[in-house]
């Protein structure tokens, strides 16, 4: 299935109107971020994950990222996180290319891509919660994906970053 994908979408969301590219003159910090996640397909047991990573938090004309790489199946997958307690995007990059966009209460069109295959992707928000501290912050979003009207799974993803090192 062709679903428009294009090659280096990541880059777009570090990019302002005026062709600005993230830099020096934004404020980030390295953070330990501690990743729960859990997946629920339909039909079978509910797989639970944790993950704690060294990552990036970058603030961008008031906007919070968060940039992490991690491994899955020996393979690295680069990933940004555009946090937001109204709207939210995970864009994955490497072995896997995704691009999730979060809005509650609402269904939005994202994409996934690997090797093998390419689809477009419903995506159905339950909840989405963002919180920013003085040393860090908590993300949280619940989700559906549907692949046209055939739901793949629930999801839930929580995020908790504190800065400093692992």
């Amino acid at each position: 299935m062709e679903c428009g994908w294009k090659e280096g979408y990541n880059k777009k969301i570090f990019e302002e109107e005026d062709g600005d590219k993230m830099g020096s003159e934004n404020v980030d910090k390295l953070v330990h971020i501690k990743l729960h996640s859990s997946i629920q397909h339909p039909g079978q047991k509910k797989e639970l994950h944790k993950q704690m990573i060294q990552g990036k938090q970058i603030v961008k004309n008031g906007t919070f990222y968060l940039q992490y790489t991690e491994r899955q199946d020996g393979a690295e997958i680069q990933s940004i996180i555009k946090l937001g307690a109204k709207e939210a995007l995970i864009m994955r990059s490497g072995a896997v290319q995704m691009r999730l966009p979060f809005a509650e209460g609402e269904e939005r069109i994202g994409q996934y891509k690997t090797t093998h295959l390419a689809m477009q992707l419903r995506v159905k928000t339950n909840q989405l919660q963002f919180e920013e501290g003085a040393d860090g912050g908590t993300f949280v979003v619940k989700y559906q994906l549907f692949d046209g009207q055939h739901l793949l799974g629930t999801y839930e993803l929580q995020i908790i970053y504190t800065e400093g090192t692992l």
